[in-house]
């Protein structure tokens, strides 16, 4: 019997533990020292990084506990679009304010606390909500409103993309 490529797809709260655990294991390594030394013109630091994905992973524990509404079409509908934009390295996204980190020495220890902690909300929302509706909270641009479904892969592919950024960011201090 031939085996099928990718044939296990893994349940959502064991791909976003994947996820955490990927930036937690890159992150834990690098000294408090080289935490936030600019690796090269016009990137963040690595913690810069992790603040990013902190206040971007606390913002998707807010949609999913916003207000929704019952959906109107097939609940995964937009993954696909949203796995397609994250996951193009050639795209550039320019952060929204409100996920933006402030310029400024942050504590490797105190991220990695912040960092454990809103991906095991996120967990525990994905594992005690119902994913198939739509939040309102607000609209994904050029889409418009997900369900929470397609906000946990927002969160998800996001946080690939950023883990791909961290592992260059480090490259770059020779850690």
């Amino acid at each position: 019997m031939e085996q099928q490529k990718n044939a296990l797809v893994q349940p959502l709260p064991v791909l976003i533990g994947s996820v955490a655990q990927a930036q937690l294991n890159l992150f834990e390594p690098v000294k408090q020292s080289e935490v936030n030394r600019i690796p090269f013109e016009g990137s963040w630091t690595a913690a810069e990084l992790i603040e990013h994905m902190i206040l971007s992973i606390s913002s998707s524990v807010e949609v999913l506990s916003g207000p929704v509404r019952d959906t109107d079409r097939v609940p995964d509908r937009y993954v696909q679009n949203v796995k397609d934009m994250f996951l193009d390295f050639d795209l550039k996204f320019k952060s929204a304010p409100s996920i933006t980190p402030a310029t400024k020495l942050y504590d490797r220890d105190i991220l990695i606390k912040k960092l454990r902690t809103v991906y095991n909300s996120l967990i525990y929302l994905v594992e005690t909500k119902d994913l198939t509706d739509t939040c309102l909270l607000w609209e994904f641009p050029t889409i418009g409103y997900l369900t929470r479904l397609e906000w946990a892969y927002q969160a998800v592919y996001h946080a690939q993309r950023h883990t791909q950024q961290l592992r260059n960011i480090i490259g770059h201090l020779g850690i």
